[in-house]
């Protein structure tokens, strides 16, 4: 009768007269290690059909135990068995007195009594040795074995293998099954979550029947494959999605190391959602917003933020990194160890270079080398290009989809999250997983509000606080702060003077595609009209540039506005647009489309003269339902709360350069009315007063622009 095997991974078996233990099976072929440490694979079926073939039901007295191919130190270090490692030390102690004659192996650090007489170094070895088996009970042969495995495998060899036996969870399933199981995780790693014993099963018993025939290879019971995914998978298939498409990102090598030296020299730039949902008072509501940081690296110092309504602009970009270069001002109520005289730096001498510093707050000013940020459309428009041209800064883009290339801001946004974000109300946590039932309710903070509050956060808080990743150096376990380290890099590679543009606002704005020509009307541009008094010198004039047309710049945060640079006497004029003659509020690119899809779902067309009384009109709409302002849909609040903001930023960006020469507002013609005929049964001879003799028509003027500045101050 033929006598029936089953081998798995670690089992013990006899094999041409020695002891092998099996440490792999792939398909037909098993993978030995001798006793002795060496390996070889030999296929299953003459291993099974050699005559010296046996099976052992228990390991060797001197086996490693499941200890094959691992570190015997680290095998040691790991044990939970603390009577067992005690025991091996204790073991180890009583064979340093059997060869040395002292249990700490040396004379020089000798117990009190030692020697003992049988264990005097003037013995023979082999009396020290019989003496020590007496001693512990022991026979002379086990005490020279004992000795001989110590010296080859040291510690080790001494703990009991019955205490200290590895134990491996998977030594029973098959290799083809590990195998399927983690190259369909690896399928699934960008799926949505699944349940383990449902979906993944059912593919993975699929994998296995293509790969190898259907009912060759069979999946283990229920709860022992969840088991095993748990133990083959970082994260299963039933974890968060997000947990496993963040892992995917990981890049599948060693993760290499941005090193900056000096401030600047490296500067990490991303923006990401705030988990904070800000509060508009006028529409009642709430909305999502963005911040956009840029992190030195050398620092770790937050160099400039800005917090947006959701969907970052180029020009937000663009006046970020000018903010990278503008001392940050100190707030009235701010104490004055915030100030940047506080950072431990040569203040006085800075302050000559400088003297915008004498206003500002502890946050570094640096002048930024290489620009490194992500794939997002804001971050490669030539607004940002444009920029980083004109302050001969390199931009260094990181690959798609890989947040391990820029991983200290990253890591930023964590620590943001945890110190400042879950402290706000309105905080909604960074998925729906994590958000709470009435957070639109507890939201009570305006954007301005929040932006001041992160203001005070990163100079009071952040830039203070001491950062694992910042040493000092010469004293490896002593943290800095990011102003300390930013005081310490000044000491070392000095301070670098920033440009100081006073038309830096407007320069850094886009520039209308191609250009434009300025025509009897004025320019165009989006399908608006705009004009202003300077434009009337250059109507039908070719432009000195290359392509004969006039660059017109615009903020597409407040399209009632274009800007024109006079190069006759090198300023700056506002254009205005020429339908802009009543109380409409300065709206966005994004509002302006909008009003052109209606228009043109009327029936509108950008070629009819009229096209713009229709757009202002499709903007009126869009803006002015004061009537029922309750009434309004959740879109129409978000897109005025949106407006609002923008523009006010816009206002804020445009202040910090030298203010442009106003468009004058002109007056319009008023066409007289067609007189009516008159009844000639009536006679009606109307009485004249002494008001109507005063009163004059053109005299009226029509609406004010709405200015966000003018608004405030009133």
């Amino acid at each position: 009768m033929d006598q029936r095997y089953r081998i798995a991974t670690e089992d013990w078996i006899e094999f041409e007269e020695e002891q092998h233990q099996v440490t792999g099976l792939t398909g037909a072929l098993v993978r030995l290690r001798s006793i002795s440490g060496h390996h070889q694979t030999i296929m299953l079926s003459v291993l099974l059909t050699d005559p010296s073939f046996r099976a052992l039901a228990a390991p060797p007295a001197n086996a490693d135990n499941g200890a094959a191919g691992l570190d015997p130190g680290g095998v040691l270090a790991s044990l939970k068995n603390k009577q067992a490692r005690d025991d091996a030390l204790e073991l180890e102690a009583h064979l340093h007195e059997a060869t040395t004659g002292y249990r700490s192996g040396d004379s020089l650090d000798k117990q009190p009594g030692e020697p003992r007489p049988q264990y005097h170094p003037d013995l023979l070895l082999s009396d020290r040795v019989k003496a020590k088996a007496d001693e512990l009970g022991l026979t002379e042969r086990r005490i020279w074995q004992l000795l001989e495995e110590w010296k080859e495998k040291g510690l080790w060899a001494l703990v009991d293998r019955r205490k200290a036996r590895l134990r491996n969870p998977l030594r029973n399933i098959d290799e083809r099954v590990i195998t399927a199981i983690r190259e369909q995780g690896a399928a699934e790693r960008l799926d949505s979550s699944s349940s383990v014993s449902t979906r993944f099963r059912r593919r993975c018993q699929n994998r296995l029947d293509e790969d190898y025939g259907p009912g060759t290879v069979e999946l283990p019971k229920p709860d022992t494959f969840r088991r095993v995914v748990k133990l083959l998978l970082h994260h299963s298939p039933s974890d968060p999605a997000y947990q496993r498409i963040s892992d995917a990102n990981q890049p599948d090598r060693t993760f290499g190391n941005v090193i900056a030296h000096r401030p600047g020299q490296v500067v990490m730039l991303d923006t990401t959602p705030l988990d904070v949902l800000a509060w508009d008072p006028a529409m009642n509501d709430t909305y999502n917003v963005e911040l956009t940081v840029a992190l030195d690296v050398a620092t770790r110092s937050i160099l400039a933020w800005r917090l947006t309504p959701l969907g970052t602009k180029a020009i937000d970009i663009g006046l970020l990194l000018a903010d990278v270069m503008t001392p940050e001002p100190m707030r009235p109520k701010w104490a004055d160890a915030l100030r940047f005289q506080m950072l431990r730096v040569p203040y006085e001498r800075l302050l000559s270079v400088d003297e915008r510093l004498a206003a500002a707050a502890a946050r570094p000013v640096v002048y930024p080398e290489t620009l490194l940020y992500d794939h997002g459309k804001p971050y490669k428009s030539d607004v940002v290009k444009r920029a980083c041209r004109s302050w001969r800064i390199d931009l260094q883009d990181a690959r798609k989809l890989k947040p391990t290339d820029k991983p200290h801001v990253e890591r930023l946004f964590l620590t943001i999250r945890e110190q400042f974000s879950m402290h706000v109300a309105g905080y909604k946590g960074f998925n729906v997983a994590h958000r709470g039932k009435h957070v639109e309710q507890q939201a009570r903070w305006t954007l301005d509000e929040i932006a001041e509050f992160f203001a005070e956060y990163v100079v009071a808080v952040y830039q203070n606080q001491h950062h694992r990743g910042l040493t000092l150096q010469g004293f490896p376990d002593l943290n800095v702060s990011p102003n300390e380290a930013y005081a310490m890099a000044l000491g070392s590679a000095g301070y670098v003077d920033c440009p100081r543009d006073p038309n830096l606002y407007y320069e850094l704005l886009p520039i209308a595609d191609d250009g434009r020509a300025i025509n009897a009307y004025g320019v165009e541009l989006n399908h608006l009209v705009y004009n202003a008094d300077v434009l009337y010198q250059f109507r039908r004039a070719k432009s000195p540039y290359e392509n004969t047309r006039w660059p017109i710049r615009y903020d597409p945060r407040n399209l009632l506005h274009a800007y024109f640079h006079n190069p006759r006497d090198g300023r700056w004029y506002t254009l205005r647009w020429t339908k802009a003659l009543n109380d409409l509020q300065p709206f966005t690119d994004i509002t302006l489309r909008e009003a052109r899809r209606l228009v043109e779902l009327r029936g509108g067309d950008p070629k009819d003269k009229d096209f713009q009384e229709q757009i202002a009109k499709a903007l009126w709409d869009l803006q002015n339902r004061t009537d029922a302002p309750e009434m309004w849909t959740k879109t129409d609040r978000k897109r005025h709360t949106r407006d609002q903001h923008r523009a006010e930023a816009q206002a804020q960006d445009e202040a910090r350069s030298t203010p442009a020469v106003p468009a004058a507002v002109p007056v319009p013609r008023l066409v007289p009315e067609v007189a009516e005929p008159t009844i000639p049964t009536l006679h009606v001879v109307p009485t004249v007063t002494d008001e109507d003799d005063d009163f004059d028509p053109l005299a009226v003027q029509p609406a004010e622009v709405w200015n966000p500045r003018t608004s405030q101050e009133g």
